[in-house]
């Protein structure tokens, strides 16, 4: 699902991906760890 939202985005600049909406208590902590570093690889050639 990540990668549709960063899709649609489409390198814009400005966007802030959020997680401090939909991550559940019970989210293993390495899961949002894997997201964030999944957000920065792939938009840091965008930055």
């Amino acid at each position: 699902r990540s990668k549709d939202i960063l899709a649609r985005i489409g390198g814009r600049p400005g966007h802030i991906f959020n997680l401090g909406h939909g991550v559940l208590p019970d989210t293993p902590v390495e899961h949002v760890k894997n997201l964030v570093q999944f957000i920065h690889a792939t938009t840091r050639t965008k930055r």
